[in-house]
């Protein structure tokens, strides 16, 4: 494994991904295209990280959790540039809690 990165998410935001030297990268038009986009990835051995935009995660949320069994590539969610969504636990709480298998206090 190479550890690649790859992005997957609105135009603004993968550009600047892309300017920071992110190679892998995709603007889906719709959910399907994502879905597609993140399993491509996901079965790419080069590929140890996957960065997916938030509103994106959550219309793909089932894929997500399928990919998510395995140990890679590691799915990490961030805001796009309309921000982060409200209701939703921190992503970086999540993955943290999975990693160790207890959820931190005060962090």
């Amino acid at each position: 494994m190479t550890s690649k990165i790859a992005i997957i998410g609105d135009t603004d935001t993968v550009i600047g991904f892309r300017l920071a030297g992110i190679l892998k990268a995709s603007v889906p038009p719709d959910s399907a295209a994502a879905r597609k986009a993140l399993t491509e990835y996901s079965q790419d051995p080069d590929v140890s990280l996957v960065i997916i935009t938030e509103r994106l995660a959550e219309q793909i949320r089932g894929t997500i959790e399928e990919i998510s069994t395995e140990p890679y590539p590691v799915i990490v969610e961030i805001p796009d540039k309309r921000g982060r969504l409200e209701d939703r636990e921190n992503p970086l709480h999540k993955l943290i809690k999975r990693a160790i298998g207890v959820e931190l206090e005060g962090f």
